[in-house]
């Protein structure tokens, strides 16, 4: 009787070592993976229902696209922790900490979020704004001063799209007064970066005159070239969908168009 306890003991201990060994390769493995400049994998599972998906991730997403060079890592991370706050994912939370990874700071990260806000609503803020902190306390960043617009300055201001303020004045005063006048003029992000964290959102909301507008904003008014446009579009597509990209890409090629923009050049 002992000795069959003692054999079904040494069996379970044998098993046991042969899981944590399992346990211990994937985790090498998943290392590996971050050593290739990719965030860790959440759950080892998190694709055992799609297989393919996991190696499009690292071979489409992650390989190739995150690698081009037309945009930089820090502004890849600007557009994606925009979209991810504009459709509320909980992808968030591994990309604040890419971002700071990819050279973005805190109070980059803080202006972004608040930025986001006034495109895609005060929850998505809210949440955002609570993912950021613990991703601050976790690596003991503080969020060091938040520069205010200067008083007094105005910057352009788009043309009213028709009768869209008509029906609710104070809206039409506030677009001028806080989202032009006080959110745009804000100096932790520059005009370029505020136009490629617009144009992702309204991609991704599929908001299709603002995103008209802003396209042809960010050509004429904040420095944003046809080039870096068209990779927005592109990397956003990985985050927003193919529809989303599509709607996008056909108001882009209208406004390179308008302007003479050499469709050969763009890679």
């Amino acid at each position: 009787m002992n000795d069959s306890r003692t054999v079904r003991t040494h069996g379970v201990l044998r098993m046991t070592a042969l899981v944590v060994l399992l346990q211990l390769v994937g985790c090498a493995e998943r290392l590996e993976e971050g050593s290739a400049d990719m965030p860790p994998l959440p759950s080892p599972d998190l694709y055992a229902g799609s297989p393919y998906l996991g190696e499009l991730r690292n071979s489409l997403v992650y390989g190739e696209i995150w690698e081009r060079p037309q945009l930089s890592k820090r502004d890849r991370s600007l557009i994606t922790i925009a979209v991810l706050q504009a459709l509320v994912r909980d992808e968030l939370e591994l990309h604040i900490p890419r971002g700071l990874d990819n050279g973005l700071t805190p109070e980059e990260v803080s202006e972004v979020i608040l930025h986001v806000t006034f495109y895609a609503g005060w929850p998505t803020g809210v949440q955002a704004s609570l993912t950021a902190h613990e991703a601050f306390e976790a690596r003991g960043l503080a969020l060091g001063e938040l520069p205010r617009a200067p008083a007094g300055r105005q910057g352009s201001i788009p043309a009213s799209l028709g009768d869209s303020y008509a029906a609710v004045p104070r809206l039409g005063e506030l677009r001028n007064s806080l989202v032009y006048g006080d959110i745009w003029e804000r100096p932790l992000l520059s005009k370029r970066d505020r136009s490629l964290v617009t144009i992702a959102v309204n991609q991704a909301l599929r908001a299709t005159e603002e995103l008209d507008t802003h396209i042809n904003r960010a050509l004429d008014d904040n420095g944003v070239t046809p080039q870096e446009i068209s990779e927005v579009i592109l990397h956003v597509s990985f985050y927003a969908g193919w529809p989303a990209a599509v709607n996008a890409g056909r108001l882009a090629t209208a406004a390179f168009r308008a302007r003479g923009v050499d469709f050969g050049s763009l890679e």
